[in-house]
């Protein structure tokens, strides 16, 4: 998919380009199938609310990618190589090809007219084959980069994985010049050290984030995590660290970091505790630690991350999973049975509200509850109301049904019974 736009002060001349463009494209070969439509393979976009749909799908094109659910993802290594723009078809039928020879394919997207097309191989860093096909890949790709007398960082750094290839792309010269400026600034090497000098080996698997003795550790869920590869830990490894989830203004992802600005409390700190400790990189049974429970206290479960990260990092779900672990191995405490089991023991509450309300009227009571039953004695709890919503039945024909939950029913059924009121009225 060609993404084309004509941006000219006058509409006009807008038009007689994409004209242009549909017979250029007929001329290709490229008509629809459809004869009311014109021919030429163009889908026309003059409206600017369709326009910007699609800028967005150009926008989120990394993370479409990247939300791939197989043990394979898009793994960035090559992805910065220019060429020359009548250049680029060849370039990119040559990679397919190379993609080919290693048994993968490559997701491509960005800006090609400036002979620039991010291509990621899918790839599992997990697997030894697939380690030494991204060394291949990288040598052969940049190899035919140099064919074409391009460049393999277009646009981004180079970084670990390409800094290693800077005497093949710039001559050993002046990979030497760049170590003296970098000595002259740097002389102890304290500044993001092994990038664009002296740098490892690319495929040095001790630098990965799956190194060599990365192992799923076996665990009992409650949820059905079958959606993806290796179950739950293969939706915990859906976070890549994009840092969506940092965001400080526009949507909800992520309330607790918002208020902390504490890495621990973001969903991407979240996720990465979560991967550590499923791999045993934190040491036994640090799924049901207290230091694990303390990561996970201040996500208020409101799903924004399911819906707003790129990756569906469902951490609310997540919680769950430890939660549940964490009840199976210590059991659960006073103050959780006592939420748990409200719905049940709420009808008899109501019966003497005087009583069930002693809690905050009575000096000494609530400090008493925070010891034995961990409420806080500081925190008033929500009054029982003395006229409960009780009302029942109705009319077998309505086209509403009203759900009374626990907490209105017994607590502030003034909302229910305004509700009621409205759906009467209507």
């Amino acid at each position: 998919l060609l993404l084309v736009e004509f941006a000219e002060d006058d509409p006009e001349e807008n038009s007689r380009r994409l004209a242009g463009l549909h017979d250029t494209m007929a001329e290709l070969g490229f008509r629809w199938d459809d004869p009311a439509r014109r021919e030429g393979g163009v889908l026309d976009a003059p409206d600017q609310a369709l326009q910007a749909k699609i800028t967005e799908v150009r926008t989120q094109g990394l993370n479409i990618m990247m939300s791939m659910k197989s043990a394979g993802k898009p793994v960035s290594f090559v992805e910065d190589c220019a060429v020359h723009l009548e250049d680029l078809a060849d370039f990119t039928d040559r990679l397919t090809a190379l993609f080919a020879r290693h048994g993968t394919t490559g997701t491509w997207y960005a800006h090609a007219s400036v002979g620039l097309l991010h291509v990621r191989p899918v790839l599992n860093l997990r697997e030894e084959a697939d380690v030494r096909a991204l060394r291949a890949i990288a040598e052969e790709a940049f190899d035919i980069v140099a064919e074409y007398k391009g460049s393999h960082s277009g646009e981004h750094g180079d970084g670990i994985v390409r800094s290693e290839f800077h005497e093949k792309m710039f001559g050993a010269r002046m990979v030497r010049s760049f170590e003296q400026v970098k000595d002259r600034f740097d002389p102890d090497g304290v500044l993001n050290p092994g990038k664009i000098v002296r740098a490892p080996k690319m495929d040095d698997r001790s630098l990965f984030r799956y190194p060599p003795q990365y192992r799923h550790q076996p665990v009992e869920t409650r949820l059905d995590w079958s959606g993806w590869p290796a179950g739950l830990h293969g939706a915990v490894e859906m976070c890549n660290n994009n840092g969506a989830c940092r965001k400080l203004a526009g949507g909800a992802m992520c309330p607790s970091y918002r208020v902390t600005r504490n890495e621990r409390d973001v969903t991407r700190g979240r996720a990465n505790t979560l991967r550590l400790a499923l791999t045993g990189q934190l040491g036994p049974d640090a799924l049901t630690s207290d230091e694990m429970a303390e990561t996970l206290k201040l996500c208020v479960s409101c799903k924004a991350c399911k819906r707003e990260c790129p990756m569906s990092v469902d951490m609310a779900a997540m919680k769950v999973e430890v939660a549940a672990a964490r009840a199976k191995k210590h059991g659960l405490s006073l103050r959780d049975r006592l939420v748990a089991h409200l719905p049940r023991y709420a009808p008899l509450a109501a019966r003497a509200p005087w009583l069930a309300n002693a809690r905050d009227r009575l000096p000494g009571v609530a400090a008493l509850s925070q010891r034995v039953a961990g409420l806080a004695a500081d925190r008033p709890l929500p009054a029982w109301s003395r006229r409960p919503f009780r009302e029942e039945g109705g009319d077998a024909e309505a086209d509403v049904i009203l759900f009374a939950d626990t907490f209105n029913r017994w607590f502030e059924p003034g909302h229910l019974r305004d509700a009621v009121t409205v759906m009467r009225a209507a």
